[in-house]
């Protein structure tokens, strides 16, 4: 286990560059406290935004009397108001997350660590879920970056096991959270199920969803050849194929579609979505895949 662990923790040097970060949030979500988020929303922070006629019943506190000396008109200040931002980091942590070389999971979970070390930072409100099955393990929301331990600390002890339920996890942490936000889910979308439900109940909640879609390396390129006999680490059922060129070519249109369907999907409802691989450099897709996909600033 303390090996896994340690293919999840991030430099002191990218820590500090994702310090200059911050989540982009398409619509500011009003949450449970002021913070650090301007709004669209006019309200009674300290920061002025513009006037307004006085109607009965506004509290005379808000009056400009020096707009009601020289006009002898009743005005109100309006100010912006600051507010916190929730980032939902949800973690597919089936088995099948567990494949690859280096394990999807772990990329997984080093990025979930980044971006909810971006949020931190911001001293925007984060809460994570790992859903393994029926089962969803929870760290309860926390703000700052000296919660960043427990944010980490939770990461290093997910391990992917049982099959993928994405529909029924989401539609259990929306009604677990409740808070909107920022949902960001990282999985490989491998559900017999489907990919629509999970995403369709995000879009539902009203918060702005990414769909981070995890690819180990032997999934975008497979190199397998000859009779081979291949088990469904989920299922635990085997499939016995000959594998060909015209197989691979098969393989490579399937792979391309799927890609392709979750993209329009995703496109058509203005959910951000990327595909990674798990071989991918952290740093690199953070610092710029996710800023030019307009999910990081």
């Amino acid at each position: 286990m303390a090996t896994t662990q340690s293919k999840r923790v991030l430099d002191a040097e990218f820590l500090r560059k994702l310090e200059r970060l911050a989540i982009l949030a398409k619509r500011v979500q009003l949450g449970a406290s002021k913070g650090e988020r301007r709004s669209k929303r006019k309200g009674s922070s300290v920061e002025f935004a513009d006037y307004r006629g006085y109607v009965q019943g506004d509290d005379l506190r808000h009056v400009d009397w020096n707009i009601f000396g020289r006009l002898e008109a009743l005005y109100l200040k309006l100010f912006e108001e600051q507010e916190d931002l929730t980032v939902h980091l949800l973690i597919d942590a089936s088995r099948s997350m567990s494949f690859g070389t280096p394990p999807k999971i772990d990329f997984a979970c080093r990025l979930a660590a980044a971006i909810g070390y971006v949020a931190l930072a911001s001293f925007d409100r984060v809460t994570i879920d790992a859903f393994s099955g029926a089962e969803t393990r929870s760290l309860r929301p926390i703000r700052g970056k000296p919660s960043a331990h427990k944010l980490f600390a939770f990461i290093e002890s997910i391990e992917a096991d049982a099959e993928t339920f994405l529909e029924p996890s989401c539609r259990a942490h929306i009604v677990r959270r409740r808070a909107k936000g920022v949902a960001v889910l990282i999985s490989d979308f491998f559900d017999p199920e489907g990919y629509e439900g999970c995403l369709r109940r995000l879009m539902q909640s009203g918060s702005d969803p990414y769909a981070i879609q995890v690819l180990a390396p032997e999934e975008l390129d497979p190199e397998l050849a000859g009779d081979l006999k291949l088990l469904d680490c989920e299922t635990d059922t085997f499939c016995e194929i000959s594998v060909s060129r015209a197989l691979l070519k098969r393989y490579e249109q399937n792979r391309d579609g799927f890609f392709d369907a979750i993209r329009r999907y995703c496109v058509a409802r203005g959910i951000g979505h990327f595909v990674v691989s798990s071989a991918a450099p952290i740093e690199q897709l953070t610092l710029d895949v996710l800023r030019k996909g307009a999910m990081l600033k």
